[in-house]
């Protein structure tokens, strides 16, 4: 008897831990429109426990691309490293490895101990995407430069915006970054997309809405909603 529990306790277990893995992806493209008038992707991909996070800025004659990666482990994104590419070149990184930090500018590198788990805004997007609006026990997040000690992730009501052509409700939430406020919007018709990304860094704010997306290399519309009669 004690047998038979045990083995439908590990089937249990295999099977919530499978429902679990179907809910994030193999691979997703973001497009976005920036505050900046010019076109932003975010790309997310998967294999098993890996995972990589890229987002590409460009800026007439300036390309940014923010990119990390890492393990999902409990399904946290654990991040090993982040970068902040402008124009092909690093301009900050981070890494990450037992406890300790390892970041900055360019030229400027400095060692931080941390025992918080540490993403980056855009890292951050996802996890709070798969995992219902939750935020990981002690975060911290980091531009590469700095670590920022962060808020609670709060309700900020929903909105009606357009994706792939279709209207749909999305989710906002707010979180304070010491000296600023980071603002998201989740797409519940897509698996809770990040449907939009504000956030201040350097004096300046990005802005990135969604316009469309690519979920496991086919092309999504949110359901469209009936108009009342």
């Amino acid at each position: 008897m004690m047998k038979q529990t045990l083995i439908a306790g590990v089937v249990c277990a295999l099977l919530t831990t499978t429902a679990q893995a179907a809910d994030i992806p193999q691979s997703a493209t973001l497009n976005y429109r920036s505050n900046l008038g010019i076109p932003a992707t975010m790309t997310f991909k998967r294999n098993g426990d890996n995972y990589t996070v890229s987002a590409n800025i460009n800026v007439p004659a300036y390309r940014i691309r923010f990119e990390s990666g890492g393990k999902i482990v409990n399904g946290v994104l654990k991040p090993s490293y982040y970068r902040d590419m402008r124009n092909g070149k690093e301009y900050a990184a981070a890494r990450f490895s037992a406890g300790q930090v390892f970041l900055g500018k360019s030229g400027d590198k400095h060692t931080q101990r941390t025992n918080a788990t540490v993403m980056d805004l855009f890292t951050l997007s996802w996890q709070i995407a798969f995992n219902d609006g939750k935020l990981p026990a002690g975060l911290q997040v980091t531009n590469g430069k700095k670590l920022y000690r962060v808020g609670s992730l709060n309700a900020a009501g929903s909105k009606q915006m357009s994706i792939n052509g279709v209207k749909t409700t999305v989710n906002q939430f707010t979180m304070k970054r010491e000296d600023s406020t980071v603002q998201y919007a989740f797409a519940t018709d897509l698996g809770n997309m990040p449907a939009v990304i504000s956030y201040s860094d350097g004096g300046k704010r990005y802005n990135l809405t969604l316009k469309s997306a690519i979920i496991n290399g086919v092309s999504v519309k949110p359901v469209a909603q009936k108009t009342s009669q």
